[in-house]
């Protein structure tokens, strides 16, 4: 069987140097194609924020008239073993003596942001690259096709 291979083997390898080798040449064009692109961009942007902002805030302490007191407990300090009691509020930070006292404060505020945007870009690209003709087919050089 190696045999029987070996002599298709050459009668292919015959038969492909044998055969004749042709070509059909026609005239060949040349051209330099331009590619020109341009493009423009108009850009406008606008935004807006607004904030507002209104606290109040009120401290009234109580009022207290010779021993009535009409709020917290009347505070106690002991001096040098000794007890004095004093007609002070009790508040956090220590015993304080206010009569009618009231803290009020009003904060209104407000704020208005505007920010304005404006751009105009404008681009041209051109590009040439020679274009080959070769017979009916058109083949693009240099790369750009085939």
């Amino acid at each position: 069987m190696s045999k029987v291979m070996k002599g298709l083997l050459l009668l292919l390898a015959i038969a492909m140097v044998t055969m004749p080798v042709s070509a059909n040449l026609v005239a060949t064009s040349f051209g330099f194609p331009v590619i020109v692109q341009s493009g423009t961009t108009s850009a406008f942007n606008q935004d807006t924020a607004f904030a507002s902002d209104f606290e109040t805030l009120d401290i009234n302490f109580p009022p207290f008239v010779g021993d009535t007191v009409l709020g917290p407990l009347v505070g106690t300090a002991a001096v040098d073993g000794v007890s004095v009691t004093g007609t002070a509020n009790v508040l956090p930070f220590g015993p304080v003596n206010l009569a009618f006292p009231s803290i009020s404060q009003t904060v209104e505020q407000t704020q208005e942001v505007t920010h304005t945007d404006f751009a105009q870009t404008n681009e041209q690209a051109e590009f040439a690259y020679p274009f080959v003709g070769v017979g009916p087919v058109a083949l693009p050089g240099f790369g750009f096709g085939w």
